[in-house]
């Protein structure tokens, strides 16, 4: 049995820039893909770019001893919580609406991110799902 301490390497289901956060793939378990907003099983972080069928190297959340830098989807201040987002990025706590919001929290902004695309720095966790809830 082979057991992993910190990173595990899969193959890239898809090309995916580095700071992608990923999960096993569903139809290959020895490839990962890019997280939707909603993934309670995202696994990691990528940690370089990478082409559709080449071996990656995948920070795992809540198990590296070490901080990981994933993509931001737009916003997010330094010490704020941190949510999974579309095509595997983070994004900071959506704004309450008009239903309750599932999301999944990965960890806390240790550094800002002002747009998407930046990389943020991230004391991360393993995902937990929570409720944004509705307005009153």
């Amino acid at each position: 049995m082979e057991t992993h301490k910190n990173n595990i390497t899969k193959t890239a289901s898809a090309d995916m820039a580095r700071g992608t956060v990923v999960k096993l793939d569903a139809s290959d378990a020895s490839k990962v893909a890019a997280c939707a907003a909603t993934d309670t099983g995202a696994l990691g972080v990528v940690l370089d770019n990478v082409k559709s069928g080449e071996n990656v190297a995948v920070a795992l959340l809540g198990i590296a001893n070490h901080t990981v830098e994933p993509i931001a989807s737009g916003a997010i201040a330094a010490g704020a919580k941190v949510y999974l987002d579309a095509s595997g990025k983070v994004r900071a706590a959506p704004a309450a609406g008009d239903s309750d919001q599932s999301v999944v929290c990965v960890g806390i902004a240790l550094t800002p991110a002002y747009a998407d695309g930046n990389i943020v720095e991230l004391a991360h966790r393993a995902p937990v799902g929570e409720t944004i809830a509705k307005t009153a």
